[in-house]
């Protein structure tokens, strides 16, 4: 089934909508919790949340792509479940690394007005990945949102290690760059 056709069936809240996005998008959705939780168990319970974050949210959402919307669903879920399960200590992996290289590029707020400044940076970073060449583009998703490891993505890619770091760093540069353009930092 095509994903017009089952972001229908999620419009009129037929039912069948779920297990068209699971037979379809299970192994994505695993394959991102995975990278972030590392527990069969934690994984199969955080894409279960995902079917019903995703219930909840079409409508009224209408996903421009619904295989990077279940991403950046399953992604959420999956780092607040492990800010759950590692509240204590965070320890040491790839999630924590991720985060800190994100840290000085994009703003964290918490107040009520930055909600209207989320929606704007997201529309900001959609637009700005856009304009980046495929490659960049393709490691930044890889690296920021599916949160792989940099020796994972250099293998998968047929780079080496440091071409892949230097990419990331030169897209995060302008990334920072266009974020202080449009008033984000």
């Amino acid at each position: 089934m095509d994903d017009d056709a089952i972001l229908r069936l999620f419009e009129s809240r037929d039912e069948a909508a779920i297990a068209a996005t699971q037979a379809k998008y299970d192994k994505l959705c695993t394959e991102v919790a995975r990278r972030i939780l590392h527990d069969p168990q934690d994984t199969e319970e955080c894409v279960s949340d995902v079917m019903l974050l995703t219930w909840n949210a079409i409508p009224p959402a209408h996903p421009r792509s619904f295989p990077a919307f279940l991403t950046v669903l399953t992604r959420n879920a999956a780092l607040s479940a492990y800010r759950h399960l590692h509240r204590v200590k965070r320890g040491g992996g790839e999630i924590p690394l991720v985060l800190d290289e994100l840290e000085d590029v994009i703003p964290a707020h918490d107040d009520t007005e930055s909600l209207l400044d989320r929606r704007l940076l997201r529309e900001t970073l959609e637009t700005f990945l856009d304009e980046q060449d495929a490659e960049a583009r393709q490691l930044f998703v890889l690296r920021y949102i599916t949160m792989m490891p940099v020796k994972e993505i250099a293998a998968r890619s047929g780079m080496t290690e440091s071409k892949v770091k230097v990419t990331l760093y030169r897209t995060r540069k302008k990334l920072h760059r266009c974020l202080k353009k449009e008033g984000f930092l």
